[in-house]
C-alpha cells in the first residue's frame, strides 16, 4: 500500500469527491477558501468562494482534460430557508467568479453525470435536468419529470423511487432504486431512454450491462468494466447507502438477471457507538486514477 496522503491543512471540510480529486474547504457557511486537491499528484487548484455548498462535480479531469482548459466545475449550493433545495453554479478555469442558475432550482442532487458535452442531474422529488455545457453560460436546455414515464410501468411503485443517472458504454442510462420498510433499498431498475421523445420514453429495462456494473451514490455515478477491475462483478448495481438515516449496511448491490440482492455490512472498524450496531454515515464513490493499494480482494 502507498503511503496514506494528507490533506493540506485548514480545510476540514469534503464537498465532493470527482473523478479522484477532493473539493476541500474552511468553513462551510463562511469559507474563505475552496480548493480542488488531487491526493496521487498533490496538485491544488483554487475555486472562487461559494457559501453552503452542497456538492463539487467535474466534467473532465483538470491533469488530463485536452487542450486545456477543457473541463468545468460545477457547484450545488444550499437555498437558503428551503430543507433540500439546492442551485447549481459553474466555473471555467480563468473565470473570476461562478456564473448561476437562478431562474432553475432543483431539489436534492441524487445522481449527477456527463455525456455528449452535457450535464444531467436528477433530483430526489423525481425531476431530471440537462444542461448544454459548450454554450457559456451553460444552457438549461430540459426538465424532465419522472413520475408520468414511471407510471405507464407500473399501477403501483414497487418502493419510493430515486432517480440516477449514469453514463455508461457511451450510453445515458437512468437507474431507478426503489426504498421499502425502514427507507432500505430494496429494487434496482435500469432503463436507457429516448432523451429527445416528448414526453420522456422509458423503452425496455436494460438487464444486460455486458461487462460493466453501475455504481450510485449522492452525486457522481460510475460505470467500470469487470474485465479492467476484476475486483467487482459484471451486470450490476452498487448502490452506497447514502440517505440521513443510518443502515447496518453501507452497501446494497444488486444483480440486473438474477434479480438478487446482497447487503455488505460496514466494516467493524467503521461501526461506531456502544454498541457497535450502526456504521458511518456512507455517502458516494471515490474513483483514483490509479489505485492506492496493490492488489484487489472481490467486492
Amino acid at each position: 500500500m502507498q503511503p496514506r496522503a494528507q490533506a493540506p491543512a485548514g480545510f476540514p471540510y469534503c464537498c465532493g469527491m470527482p473523478r479522484g480529486w477532493l473539493a476541500l474547504t474552511d468553513d462551510l457557511r463562511s469559507p474563505t477558501r475552496l480548493i480542488l486537491w488531487d491526493p496521487l499528484s498533490k496538485a491544488e487548484i483554487p475555486l472562487p468562494t461559494l457559501t453552503t455548498v452542497a456538492q463539487v462535480f467535474l466534467s473532465g479531469d483538470p491533469l488530463t482534460s485536452q487542450p486545456p482548459p477543457a473541463w468545468m466545475a460545477i457547484a450545488s449550493q444550499k437555498i437558503p430557508g428551503a430543507e433540500m433545495g439546492q442551485r447549481l453554479f459553474f466555473w471555467r478555469p480563468g473565470d473570476a467568479a461562478w456564473t448561476t442558475q437562478l431562474e432553475y432550482p432543483n431539489g436534492r442532487i441524487e445522481g449527477a453525470a456527463f455525456h455528449q458535452c452535457r450535464f444531467y442531474i436528477s433530483t430526489m422529488n423525481m425531476s431530471l435536468d440537462i444542461f448544454d455545457l459548450q454554450q457559456h453560460p451553460p444552457k438549461h436546455l430540459r426538465r424532465i419529470y419522472l413520475c408520468p414515464p414511471l407510471q405507464a410501468q407500473y399501477r403501483r411503485f414497487p418502493g419510493r423511487p430515486m432517480p440516477h443517472v449514469v453514463a455508461c458504454n457511451n450510453q445515458m442510462l437512468l437507474v431507478m432504486v426503489y426504498r421499502g420498510l425502514y427507507n432500505a433499498a430494496v429494487l434496482a431498475e435500469v432503463y436507457s431512454p429516448d432523451w429527445a421523445a416528448q414526453p420522456l420514453d422509458l423503452q425496455e429495462k436494460v438487464t444486460d450491462l455486458g461487462d460493466y456494473s453501475l455504481f450510485l451514490g449522492r452525486g457522481d455515478t460510475l460505470a467500470l468494466s469487470a474485465k479492467e477491475f476484476p475486483a467487482i462483478r459484471r451486470n450490476c448495481v452498487y448502490f452506497v447507502e447514502h440517505d440521513t438515516a443510518k443502515h447496518d449496511q453501507w452497501l446494497v448491490v444488486f444483480d440486473l438477471v438474477s434479480n438478487a440482492l446482497e447487503r455488505i455490512p460496514h466494516p467493524e472498524e467503521q461501526r461506531e457507538g456502544g454498541s457497535k450496531t450502526s456504521g458511518w454515515l456512507s455517502y458516494s464513490w471515490f474513483y483514483p486514477r490509479r489505485p492506492f493499494v496493490d492488489d484487489q480482494e472481490p467486492l
